[in-house]
């Protein structure tokens, strides 16, 4: 046993003692705050090097660059295509702004943490309660590098994704070129631009792409480590490519495991057993990632079980029937409210199967005589056990508005499968030239289309309320604003505004009275969210939203983002105290977020919703 081994065992041993087993719960979320921006910097710095290292023995290969020119102007060009008819803007609130509040604290603050609580004070904008969120800390980080590099602004986030775009069709350009050259790259490309799903995430704040990219390079690196594995340079960064795969999605962690197969069959074809200095240390740094579970232990709702009736636990084979079915509902849609590709659905389900069938009769001849096949089919398993985990997911519904993008490594499991399948199955010696074409004239025919009319992202009211209310955000300049707002305040911590919600005025509205009375901030603003009594013609506001005659308001806009979904946004001009403090005791003990029985908040409310639809003039 070679000291080598005994120190990755050791470096191994270590960081499950200190991911498990070192630290309370709480000291372990608080590591994460202080420690995470130096650890993702510490990894991502190394990958960097590696990669670079790794990549110096390729320049013969990109001396060829007449054999690039092709290729590479559709790769940009689809790149572009994900951009073009989709608007710039958050598709999911929940995580995206999130996201972007840690990455504001990574730059401002070299902190792994979200503000919850924060003031504009002399002109600079304070946070006074911060947390630790559950969101994995690269994108943020990479997020939080970008706003370094250019200054900060929240639409910073559209340009790395912008980038991203670009890497993510570069690496399925280089990964179908070694499964069937520069064609197969070609129509790899153009059948992941068939998806709208992949357009939406493009245009949003969110980590979804970076997940594919990093599963993309991840799967790049291990192919070319397999070519030359007695490469430490290779083998270096294709481990700590792992090791930030690991930390872009909670789940993305498993990937790790096909990382730890692919190092220990190269060891088994070299005969050796070859130990990289990168490669001891990964495991130090990947413990953030169990130390950041510990979120998941201080607060049960974390996990959000509440949302999705009859969930008790996050993962369990009694989901994997019912998600199913949202799946096929997700894959096989034709109306276009979801944002699918039946072309990669079908042939997709299709090479899976004949994937997994090839693999099992051929898989010593693969593993024996075809290493880059080898380290591609490995990866495949990862997809496909990644597939079926978040199918036992408990709210993997795959045709959500929400949870759609849960699906997208399964699209990359359909492509590549349908790239090994067509080399191994179809014998025209002009194979992937009627792959492009095909993906060609569906893109053409129903892609364009759906992406032009964007139907699936109307659904999502949350996200198009929070883009509407920073929109106005943005126009108020440098005057500072305090919103009530208790459904999508954090948007107004992003834009360095100030924000609280009900629950905060009903413990103290003698303090909010207080600040009003004395003009500490330029503007108030509560933002409502109503339901239309269609019969009457009136508005019924949530609960949560509600102050009645304790505030005396001057509407700004109301916007119907559907028949039954209103938000209103009114400034604050006067404040009885006597009334708000009466308010906010009737309040207490009560909850906020639900309309008065019998309606709703969405379009759920049938005989409202058929009553409209009716009298339709």
């Amino acid at each position: 046993m070679s000291s080598r081994f005994v120190l990755l065992l050791l470096t191994s041993a270590l960081a499950g003692v200190l991911g498990f087993w070192s630290f309370t719960p709480q000291q372990a979320v608080d590591i994460v705050s202080k420690a995470g921006y130096w650890v993702v910097l510490a990894a991502t710095g190394s990958f960097a090097i590696a990669l670079v290292r790794s990549l110096s023995d390729s320049v013969a290969e990109v001396k060829a660059w007449r054999a690039w020119i092709v290729p590479g102007l559709i790769a940009s060009a689809a790149a572009g295509f994900l951009h073009l008819h989709e608007p710039h803007e958050y598709k999911i609130v929940a995580d995206e702004v999130v996201l972007g509040l840690t990455a504001k604290q990574m730059h401002f603050a070299r902190e792994a943490s979200v503000t919850v609580r924060g003031f504009e004070y002399a002109g600079n904008f304070t946070p006074m309660v911060t947390y630790v969120d559950k969101r994995p800390l690269l994108f943020p980080f990479l997020t939080s590098v970008v706003h370094d590099f250019a200054g900060f602004r929240t639409q910073n986030v559209f340009w790395l994704n912008g980038a991203l775009s670009v890497v993510l069709m570069a690496l399925l350009l280089l990964i179908g070129r070694r499964i069937g050259g520069w064609a197969a790259g070609v129509g790899a490309v153009l059948l992941i631009a068939t998806i709208p799903l992949v357009a939406q995430n493009a245009c949003g704040a969110g980590f979804e792409l970076l997940n594919l990219v990093m599963i993309l390079l991840t799967v790049w690196l291990g192919m070319r480590a397999s070519e030359q594995p007695e490469n430490n340079d290779r083998l270096s960064a294709f481990v700590l490519s792992g090791v930030l795969l690991a930390q872009v999605r909670y789940e993305s962690v498993l990937f790790v495991l096909p990382v730890a197969a692919t190092v220990i069959y190269l060891w088994w074809r070299q005969k050796s057993i070859r130990l990289p200095w990168p490669l001891l240390v990964s495991p130090l740094l990947m413990v953030l990632a169990p130390l950041q579970l510990n979120v998941f232990k201080l607060s049960k709702a974390t996990w959000q079980l509440n949302d999705v009736a009859g969930a008790d636990a996050p993962f369990g084979l009694k989901y994997f029937y019912d998600n199913v079915g949202h799946a096929l509902n997700f894959f096989l849609n034709t109306d276009g409210f979801q944002p699918n590709s039946i072309l990669v659905a079908v042939l997709g389900t299709l090479a899976v199967g004949f994937f997994v069938l090839l693999f099992y009769r051929r898989h010593r001849e693969i593993f024996s005589n075809e290493p880059s096949n080898a380290v591609l089919s490995i990866f495949m398993l990862g997809l496909l056990a990644h597939t079926f985990l978040m199918l036992c997911y408990f709210w993997g519904h795959w045709d959500d508005p929400i949870i759609r993008r849960l699906s997208l490594p399964a699209h990359l499991l359909m492509i590549v499968a349908i790239l090994m399948v067509w080399r191994d199955l179809v014998p025209h010696v002009r194979r992937w030239q009627i792959l492009g074409g095909i993906a060609f004239l569906y893109l053409v025919s129903f892609t364009m289309p759906s992406n032009a009319m964007h139907r699936f992202t109307q659904q999502n009211f949350a996200a198009r309320t929070v883009n509407w209310i920073e929109d106005y955000i943005h126009t108020l300049g440098d005057r500072t604003a305090l919103a009530i707002d208790h459904s999508g305040g954090l948007v107004w911590f992003l834009n360095d505004k100030s924000s609280i919600t009900s629950a905060a005025i009903i413990g103290r509205p003698e303090a909010f009275a207080l600040h009003f009375r004395n003009h500490s901030f330029h503007d108030y603003f509560l933002v409502q969210r109503l339901t239309p009594n269609v019969k009457t013609g009136g508005r019924i506001v949530d609960a949560g939203d509600d102050f009645g005659d304790a505030m005396q308001l001057v509407t700004i806009e109301e916007r119907a983002f559907a028949p039954l979904y209103l938000v209103r946004l009114s400034r604050i001009v006067g404040v009885d105290e006597d009334k708000l403090i009466a308010w906010a005791k009737a309040r207490r003990g009560k909850k906020l977020v639900e309309l008065p029985s019998g309606t709703t908040s969405g379009v759920g409310q049938e005989d409202q919703l058929l009553l409209w639809l009716r009298q339709l003039p």
